[in-house]
C-alpha cells in the first residue's frame, strides 16, 4: 500500500517539547515496515504551525498526490502533527474517504484497518457532520445578526427604489426609482387601482423594474408587501420559524401609514377580490352575507336609466345568496341602494356597545396564557425526548449497528422534527409576549360612519369598509301582499372581532 509519511513541527515545539523531525520520520519509517507499507514519499512541513493547512507547501504536495491516485494510505505521528485545526481535520478525513485513502496514527494507535480505527473514523464522522452545520449556522447566525443591526443582506438584489454598491453596509435612496414606489402605493390605496391595473399603468409608461423586465401583478405585490419602504429590514422571509423585520439603518420611501393602508387592502383583497372596481357602486362586495344560510352574497350588476331629470344611466349592482341557484336557500336579491339604507339605519338606532367586563376579560387572557405556556412545556418535552433519541442513534452508529448513512438519514429527519417544534414555540410565545395595540373602539367607529358616511366617495366608502368592516349580515324580507322587500341588517362584525 503505497504510503505518504507525513510530519510537521513548528519551532517552538521543537524548542520547548523536542518533537524533532527526525524522530518523527525514523519512528513512522519502522511502524511502515513493520506494516509491510510501501512508503511513497516523505512529506515535512518544518517550522510551521499547525493551526491550519494553508501555506504548507508538503501537505499541499500531499493532497494533490492522493487526488492524483498516487497515495493510498497516509502515515503521521500524532494527529496534531496533521492539524491543530477542527475544521481542516474534518476536510481532510472527507479529503481521505473521497479518494479511498486510508489514515494511521502511531501515537495514537489509529488504524483504519482495525476496528477500533474505523470506530475512530465515524467519530470523525459524527463530527464532521457537526462542523458541517456548524459552519452553516454560524453563516445563519452572521446574516441573521446583521439584519437585527437593522443593514439588509441583500447585496445584488436589492429593493427597487433603493442602491447599494460593493462594500456599502446601508442602501441608499435611487430617488428616480423612489418616485415610482411613491406612485404604486399612491395608486393603489388612494386611487383603488388593482395591481393588475398598477403593472399596466407602469409600462404603458415605459417603467422597467430593477433587473429592467416589464411589471407583472406580482411585481407590484412585492413592492406593496417589501417593509423596506417604511425603513425596517426583514430577515428570513420564506422561513416562517425564522422570519423577522426590525427597524432599519436606511432612509424610509414612503409613510408607515399609507404602508398599513396598503398591508390591510391587500389581505382583504387576498379573501375576495371584487370583480367590478370601487366605482361601480360594488363597495359593499366581499363584505354581505346571507343571514338565513350564512353564505357570502354573489354580485352582479345590470344598467337602468336614471329617474332625475338628467336621465343620466348608471350601473347598480344586485346581490343574490349563491346558494339560491342551487334552490338550497330562499333569500331574495338585494341591491346595493338598499343595503346602504339599511346600514344608514342599523347604525343610527346604535346607542351603547356593552364593554366586556374587566375582571372577566382579564380571567379569559390568563387562561389563554396558561393553556399557551402548558402547550409549550409538552413541545419542550418532546424536544428533549427527541435529544435522547439522537444519543441512541449515535450509540447505534459507533457500536456499527447501522451504517453512517442511515445514521444521517435518521439525524436529518430528528433535525427536521426538532426544527418544526421549535418554530411552534417561537409562535406560542410570540402570542406571549405581544402588546395589545390600541385600536378605534366601535363606537368611534359608529360615529365616524354616521357623521361621514353619505358624503363619502364609492372608493372611500369601500376604504372605510376595508378598514373598520369584517362582515354585514342581512336578509331581504318580504313584504307582504307586494312584490317587494324590506332589508334588514341582523349584524355588523367588526374588524379585530
Amino acid at each position: 500500500m503505497e504510503t505518504a509519511i507525513y510530519a510537521r513541527v513548528s519551532t517552538e515545539e521543537q524548542a520547548q517539547e523536542g518533537f524533532s523531525i527526525r524522530a518523527q520520520q525514523q519512528k513512522l519509517k519502522e511502524y511502515a515496515n513493520v506494516k509491510d507499507w510501501s512508503v511513497y514519499d516523505i512529506y515535512i512541513d518544518e517550522g510551521i504551525s499547525g493551526k491550519n493547512i494553508v501555506q504548507r507547501p508538503a501537505i499541499t504536495r500531499m493532497i494533490a498526490d492522493i487526488k492524483a491516485g498516487q497515495v493510498e494510505n497516509v502515515l503521521v505521528f500524532k494527529i496534531d502533527r496533521l492539524t491543530r485545526s477542527t475544521a481542516d481535520l474534518v476536510y481532510l478525513i472527507d479529503l481521505f474517504k473521497e479518494y479511498d485513502c486510508a489514515f494511521n496514527s502511531l501515537t495514537e494507535s489509529i488504524d483504519t484497518s482495525t476496528a477500533s480505527g474505523r470506530m475512530f473514523i465515524k467519530i470523525i464522522g459524527i463530527f464532521a457532520e457537526f462542523e458541517r452545520e456548524n459552519i452553516a449556522e454560524r453563516t445563519r447566525v452572521g446574516f441573521e445578526r446583521k439584519a437585527r443591526e437593522g443593514y439588509t443582506n441583500a447585496a445584488k438584489c436589492v429593493s427597487y427604489g433603493y442602491d447599494k454598491a460593493k462594500g456599502q453596509k446601508v442602501q441608499t435612496i435611487n430617488e428616480g426609482e423612489a418616485e415610482n414606489v411613491r406612485a404604486i402605493f399612491d395608486m393603489y390605496v388612494n386611487q383603488g387601482m388593482s395591481q393588475s391595473g398598477i403593472a399596466k399603468s407602469l409600462n404603458l409608461r415605459g417603467i422597467s423594474t430593477k433587473n429592467k423586465s416589464f411589471w407583472t401583478p406580482s411585481a407590484v405585490h412585492s413592492v406593496l408587501r417589501n417593509c423596506n419602504y417604511i425603513g425596517n429590514v426583514r430577515y428570513a422571509m420564506r422561513e416562517p420559524s425564522r422570519n423577522f423585520e426590525t427597524e432599519g439603518r436606511h432612509e424610509a420611501i414612503v409613510s408607515e401609514a399609507l404602508y398599513n393602508e396598503a398591508q390591510i387592502l391587500i389581505d382583504k383583497n387576498s379573501i375576495y377580490t371584487p370583480t367590478k372596481r370601487p366605482n361601480e357602486k360594488n363597495y359593499f362586495v366581499g363584505f354581505v352575507y346571507c343571514a338565513k344560510c350564512g353564505r357570502r352574497l354573489k354580485s352582479h350588476s345590470y344598467s337602468k336609466k336614471h329617474k332625475k331629470s338628467d336621465s343620466k344611466s348608471f350601473s347598480n349592482v344586485t346581490f343574490v345568496c349563491r346558494k339560491q341557484k342551487m334552490k338550497l336557500c330562499d333569500a331574495k336579491s338585494i341591491t346595493t341602494h338598499k343595503i346602504e339604507r339599511a346600514l344608514i339605519e342599523y347604525f343610527s338606532h346604535i346607542e351603547d356597545f356593552a364593554v366586556l367586563d374587566v375582571v372577566e376579560l382579564e380571567q379569559k387572557r390568563q387562561q389563554v396564557r396558561i393553556d399557551t405556556e402548558a402547550q409549550i412545556d409538552r413541545l419542550n418535552e418532546k424536544i428533549k425526548k427527541l435529544d435522547g433519541k439522537e444519543r441512541e442513534i449515535m450509540g447505534f452508529y459507533v457500536s456499527g449497528e447501522i451504517e453512517f448513512e442511515n445514521y444521517r438519514a435518521m439525524k436529518k429527519q430528528l433535525d427536521g422534527d426538532r426544527d418544526f417544534i421549535r418554530s411552534e414555540i417561537e409562535k406560542l410565545q410570540a402570542t406571549l409576549n405581544e402588546r395589545e395595540e390600541p385600536s378605534i373602539s366601535k363606537a368611534d367607529i359608529v360615529t365616524n360612519f354616521r357623521e361621514n358616511w353619505e358624503s363619502l366617495t364609492d372608493l372611500e366608502k369601500r376604504q372605510f369598509l376595508t378598514k373598520f368592516i369584517k362582515k354585514i349580515v342581512l336578509v331581504n324580507e318580504p313584504i307582504e301582499g307586494t312584490n317587494k322587500g324590506r332589508t334588514v341588517i341582523t349584524n355588523v362584525e367588526f374588524c379585530g372581532e
